[in-house]
């Protein structure tokens, strides 16, 4: 995970396509019942922590499912769906950590409002310039970067005050796709660094 990452991800390729996986996840998910919180639509799922642990910081955990085509001959135990063109079908799940939507939008939008007074501030300090008067616009600037910079820190801060729930949260789909895809994922990424990363996380096969 980058420092500089406000939304922490991961993916990982499985040998069956979006279709199977997103099947198999919706039956792992109404198996698991009240044992779990995430909720599946179509190609995605969501999970978040209880409300009743739910916080300022607390992460929310969106998932989704793509398809991806390797047309090389490489060899694979598990069962997979080819096409007209003899391709095997494979299928890329992608997570994302991220604040409640309603936090991250706030964020976003005031990330949005800095980077216009940015803007803003160099070209009131240009005009101030060409017409030999005082820079003052170009306070702006630094004030704006502080602000970017404090939610910068501020996402760290709350990655940092949310890690048990970023854990949990990906507890719960290793959980989910230990039901529906027994199989070790072929290639994972993961977003958490490795002191925090859960057994499946730490499964990484580049043969």
């Amino acid at each position: 995970m980058s420092p500089l990452e406000m939304q922490p991800t991961f993916s990982m390729d499985f040998p069956v396509s979006s279709d199977v996986l997103a099947g198999q996840v919706r039956s792992a998910i109404k198996t698991l019942g009240t044992n779990t919180r995430a909720v599946a639509a179509g190609k995605c799922i969501e999970i978040a922590p209880p409300k009743n642990e739910t916080r300022f910081w607390s992460p929310h955990l969106s998932v989704q499912f793509g398809d991806l085509r390797d047309s090389s001959n490489a060899h694979t135990e598990a069962t997979v769906s080819t096409d007209t063109e003899g391709q095997h079908a494979h299928s890329q799940l992608f997570g994302r950590f991220s604040p409640r939507p309603e936090i991250w939008t706030f964020c976003m939008f005031l990330y949005l409002v800095m980077a216009m007074i940015l803007c803003g501030g160099l070209l009131i300090g240009y005009v101030q310039w060409s017409l030999g008067a005082s820079m003052t616009g170009l306070w702006l600037v630094p004030l704006s970067l502080g602000v970017i910079g404090g939610l910068h820190a501020a996402s760290l801060i709350g990655q940092g005050l949310s890690r048990h729930q970023m854990i949990e949260l990906r507890g719960q789909l290793d959980q989910i796709l230990d039901l529906a895809i027994p199989e070790t994922p072929a290639v994972e990424r993961p977003g958490l660094s490795p002191a925090s990363q859960t057994p499946t996380m730490q499964v990484e096969i580049t043969s």
